[in-house]
């Protein structure tokens, strides 16, 4: 099975988990603490998929905008750059790092528009008085209408932002695939407000899940 064909496993994984995710986010709840790990092992290729709340990985959910925080930022993106911290594979010399990618929200862009919006309002006041009076029910009934979407979408924004998540896919080659035989998070001891791990794995075998915990940390096939 090609590279391509185990990413697709993966986000299958991934969209189910993050529908059941977003469930839980419809009825209010984002659960901190709680994070998602899929695997893939097929042919001499292994895959690990990582996903858990900004505010387990980083330490909060809110854009970075001070010194510190960036700093904080930075240094959680860094550590994901290091999976040998966050797991363990068995047995650890059967496969080598080839490739990761982070996956990380961006942070937010200034919004664009504002210089524009004023412009256009003062080549309304340059129209004639009577006419603008004319059509001042319209354009208030358009600028409510404009500023309710608008902040429809920066509630949406800020909801989404509120529960960010981060994340990473790593990819290994693997020169005895046949002796894999299991995988720890190690990343309990790394993240310590995180709780839990609920573990979904495509196998030679067959499919497998788990949910990991501090104390229970292994999932063994």
């Amino acid at each position: 099975m090609k590279a391509v064909t185990l990413l697709l496993a993966l986000a299958t994984f991934g969209a189910q988990a993050n529908h059941e995710h977003e469930e839980s986010h419809s009825h209010g709840a984002h659960e901190h603490g709680h994070g998602l790990l899929n695997f893939v092992v097929d042919g001499n290729q292994l895959m690990i998929e990582l996903q858990a709340p900004a505010a387990d990985l980083v330490g909060f959910e809110h854009a970075a905008t001070t010194a510190e925080e960036k700093a904080q930022y930075a240094k959680a993106l860094a550590q994901l750059k290091q999976p040998e911290t966050l797991f363990g594979i068995a047995p650890a010399a059967a496969c080598q790092l080839a490739h990761q990618e982070i996956k990380a929200p961006q942070p937010e862009e200034d919004h664009e528009g504002h210089d524009h919006d004023a412009a256009h309002d003062e080549d309304h006041a340059d129209h004639d008085h009577d006419a603008a009076h004319d059509e001042d029910h319209a354009d208030h009934d358009h600028d409510a209408g404009h500023e309710a979407h608008e902040g429809h979408d920066h509630d949406a924004a800020h909801e989404q932002h509120e529960h960010a998540d981060l994340g990473a896919i790593y990819t290994y080659n693997c020169t005895a695939p046949d002796r894999l035989n299991g995988l720890t998070a190690k990343l309990f001891s790394v993240y310590p407000s995180l709780s839990k791990l609920t573990v979904q794995g495509i196998l030679p075998s067959g499919q497998t899940a788990a949910e990991l915990t501090p104390t229970a940390n292994t999932v063994n096939w």
